[in-house]
């Protein structure tokens, strides 16, 4: 039994921090749609950067025909030999097998095989084999790899702008969900409150009735006594609904029922306030997207640069050849060095007068990198501007929550002295309905700055770029 009480004993001490916002924003991460969206978009971008680089990966190419031609030839020698055009059926297999590779720099190289069986009528089939070897690279746009490079690192940019975007939407919900949260313990709280206030309603208009009835009060008290305790029951299920819209919210988020039990109420000997976060807006994850937009938008200007530059390719290319009645020799004499060679040197250039699409797209690019320069440097002061707010105005709450604190003791202190006031006839219901007022509206006013401050604090680390860490990091 006292091993049994002693576990009930830890499990109780630990049930407050596990179910608290921590495990809510656990679930958050791990159920939320919107998240699964926003983490689906980073995957997205890694696939475009990943597909890019596999552009310059090993290509083979197959094709095999068969051809059987009966169709007419016609030629000058024809003409002569057999008075016009003649018909001689040729009967053709043909396999061809290409190797291709790309470079990160600009060049490729292809290494080309071709087999053929050549049959005419009353002659032996004919073997054929040819093997060539090309490279051609690119002195244009691409030149060494210059315009693939700036591909490569727009998508390398895009990616870590597609991150901390996505970071920045998951916290951005993260903070919507500790907003709703501390909306439900703030109204929990209020709950328990209010019904401490309709307690202390029901024990006085107990103690009023016996009064009156033993002629000590008036009627008027009693009357008095009774709309308080309307009152009093009033705020009770104002506060249970207004807790029932908080924690529909909360369910909404992670997509499962959260009870109550799961919400640490302002008010409740568990709450522990929150630490100020340790980091600094360099962090923030709309910042960090920005900037890499900035870099990603700096490489698609330098495309568009590059892309008024004409196409150069330069081409050099080997090819040896053999046809035979014997395929061993069509193969060993057909391949490069053989007895049959050819050599080639080319040089194509492509360009297209004036450029007008172009030049478009170069200013497209040009204002899209203005465009976004522009807004990191508004969005720096922004952030710089919001962290001093969000500093001030905690500050703020840490003197109003001592003051609140003092100001509670002072009004449990004066509803006692009114109760014992009133009890004696020195004092009249008025003023003892107004000491509870006051007292609950102090009550209030407290737990209303601890759930203020808890939302700031949690800004603070949003602004940081680190509300993730921040709420799982919590003890």
């Amino acid at each position: 039994m006292k091993i049994d009480f002693l576990v009930l004993t830890i499990l109780f001490a630990i049930s407050p921090a596990e179910a608290g916002l921590k495990k809510i924003a656990k679930d958050f991460l791990e159920n939320n749609a919107q998240v699964k969206v926003a983490e689906s978009q980073v995957k997205l971008a890694a696939l475009d950067l990943e597909a890019f680089e596999l552009t310059r990966n090993t290509n083979l190419n197959f094709t095999s025909n068969f051809n059987e031609n009966d169709l007419q030839s016609f030629s000058a020698f024809s003409a002569r030999a057999f008075g016009g055009a003649f018909s001689q059926p040729i009967e053709t297999i043909a396999h061809s097998l290409v190797l291709n590779k790309g470079f990160e720099w600009g060049g490729t190289i292809a290494v080309e095989n071709t087999y053929q069986e050549i049959t005419v009528p009353g002659t032996p089939t004919v073997f054929g084999f040819t093997q060539g070897l090309t490279y051609t690279q690119n002195l244009g746009r691409d030149f060494f790899g210059k315009s693939f490079n700036l591909q490569k690192e727009q998508l390398t940019s895009n990616l870590a702008f597609t991150s901390a975007n996505s970071e920045g939407t998951i916290q951005q919900s993260l903070l919507e969900l500790v907003r709703s949260y501390y909306q439900a313990a703030l109204n929990k709280s209020l709950v328990k409150l209010q019904k401490a206030a309709k307690l202390r309603a029901e024990r006085r208009l107990s103690l009023i009735k016996r009064r009156v009835r033993d002629g000590l009060r008036e009627k008027v008290d009693r009357l008095q006594a009774e709309i308080s305790l309307y009152r009093a029951d009033e705020n009770v299920k104002s506060a249970q609904q207004n807790f029932t819209s908080a924690v529909e919210a909360l369910s909404t988020s992670v997509h499962r029922v959260v009870p109550a039990e799961e919400i640490v109420g302002l008010s409740d000997d568990s709450f522990k306030m929150s630490e100020s976060p340790v980091g600094k807006v360099d962090g923030n994850q709309n910042l960090k997207a920005l900037k890499d937009q900035v870099m990603a938008t700096e490489a698609g200007l330098d495309l568009a640069d590059k892309a008024l530059i004409p196409t150069i390719n330069f081409e050099v290319g080997a090819r040896s050849n053999q046809f035979n009645t014997q395929t061993s020799n069509a193969f060993s004499d057909g391949v490069l060095g053989g007895p049959n060679n050819e050599v080639r040197l080319g040089l194509n250039l492509t360009w297209a007068l004036g450029s007008q699409p172009e030049k478009v797209e170069k200013t497209r690019a040009l204002v899209n990198h203005q465009t976004t320069k522009l807004r990191l440097e508004k969005l720096t002061s922004d952030v710089f501007q919001s962290e001093k707010s969000i500093k001030d105005q905690i500050n703020l709450l840490s003197e109003n929550l001592k003051s609140s604190t003092r100001r509670l003791q002072l009004a449990q202190a004066a509803l006692k002295e009114y109760n014992r006031l009133y009890a004696r006839g020195r004092a009249d219901l008025d003023q003892l309905i107004q000491a509870e007022e006051t007292l609950i509206n102090t009550e209030i006013n407290h737990v209303q700055y601890l759930s203020q401050r808890e939302i700031l604090i949690h800004s603070l680390a949003f602004l940081y770029g680190d509300l993730r860490g921040f709420l799982l990091g919590q003890k």
